[in-house]
């Protein structure tokens, strides 16, 4: 073990836009951790709320807080402006309607002490609703292994192929979807200038998690959930954006290149993984975020609506990207046969139609099971 290290600053990086009902939560959960080395960098996204004010009260009281303001662009560059300023060995990302458990940093640098530093570590997490249900995420490893029941458990570059393929099988509820809830290097960050692109609108934090394991060597996956993924009642944060097709059609077509790019580099290390069909595997992965698109589309459809919706679900599903998708895809355990169906017959109404009663089902009254 390393001592110098044992300690090391972490840069705790917190976007927020608007997000008075939540702030003193998570900040509450970064101040009063165990580990006590850290700064806590608060970017106000140009809030309009009295989110600014809350966020100077708490650096007042707290010399570790940072307050940085900018004009409303966006998480992504709300989180670069934080790596820019973070001062830490260690980059640890939180979005400002979650929260941490009470020793998660503290849990963190352990083990990155215990298994000989690692390039990267990961905690599970957990999802949790306003009327405080909580369930625990199941993590999976590898392609066709079962659900992982260790404590922790050590990823090394073949390991990191294997992980990033089951995402791509199972994108849903992955921890590569997301920057928040992993312990990076700063150093990694910056010497390889990674950066969060500040022009996509979706799948941006899976594209910076894979350009950061492009550069990684071994990581330690932590089977606790230490990060609290807060899901709200009338949910549509950031995260769900539904912007426009060229949008999600260009960020997609980055997300796939992206992915590809990654195993090619991965492969050059790791021969044994060089014989996967990645191109088919990414399609896949794009098919299911293109469903997710569309029933997100689809959450509030009123008549007055209907036709704008429809237009949009027509052109996503007539898309070039859509179409040589879909034949890659695989519905699997869970998925729906019919939305694949329906798209394929190009039926957009009746795509429309069950959308709708599936967005409402998962959106709009939100019983799910979290942590």
């Amino acid at each position: 073990m390393n001592n110098k290290s044992a300690d090391g600053l972490i840069s705790v990086i917190m976007p927020l836009y608007n997000a008075e009902k939540f702030l003193e939560r998570s900040i509450g959960s970064v101040i009063n951790q165990s580990y006590k080395n850290f700064e806590l960098v608060l970017i106000n996204d140009g809030s309009t709320d009295n989110s600014k004010a809350i966020c100077d009260k708490w650096a007042i009281s707290d010399r570790r807080i940072k307050v940085i303001s900018q004009e409303h662009n966006g998480p992504s560059t709300a989180r670069n402006n934080g790596i820019r300023r973070a001062m830490g060995m260690f980059v640890f990302f939180i979005d400002a309607d979650d929260f941490i458990n009470k020793k998660a940093l503290e849990t963190l640098v352990a083990k990155y002490n215990q298994y000989n530093q690692p390039d990267l570590v990961i905690t599970n997490f957990c999802k949790f609703e306003t009327n405080g249900t909580i369930v625990n995420q199941k993590a999976t490893l590898a392609l066709g292994a079962d659900p992982f029941i260790g404590e922790e458990k050590i990823l090394l570059k073949a390991d990191i192929s294997a992980y990033v393929r089951h995402y791509l099988k199972y994108p849903s509820n992955h921890t590569i979807s997301y920057c928040w809830g992993k312990l990076f290097k700063l150093s990694i960050i910056k010497d390889n200038n990674i950066v969060i692109n500040e022009g996509m609108y979706s799948l941006e934090d899976t594209i910076f998690v894979l350009k950061y394991l492009q550069h990684t060597n071994n990581i330690i996956f932590i089977n606790k959930a230490l990060y609290i993924y807060v899901l709200y009642d009338n949910y549509m944060s950031a995260s769900m954006f539904i912007g426009s097709v060229d949008t999600m059609l260009k960020d997609l077509a980055m997300f796939k290149a992206e992915t590809i790019q990654f195993f090619n580099i991965i492969n050059r290390n790791t021969p044994n993984t060089a014989n996967t069909d990645i191109t088919r595997e990414a399609g896949h992965a794009l098919t299911n975020y293109f469903i997710i698109f569309i029933v997100r589309a689809c959450r509030n459809v009123t008549k007055t609506t209907r036709k704008k919706t429809c237009n949009y679900v027509s052109d996503i599903i007539n898309a070039p990207l859509f179409i040589e998708s879909m034949k890659c895809y695989t519905p699997l355990k869970g998925n729906s046969r019919i939305l694949p169906l329906l798209s394929r017959l190009r039926l957009v109404y009746l795509t429309v139609l069950y959308c709708e009663h599936r967005a409402r089902k998962r959106y709009g009254k939100l019983k799910i099971n979290i942590c």
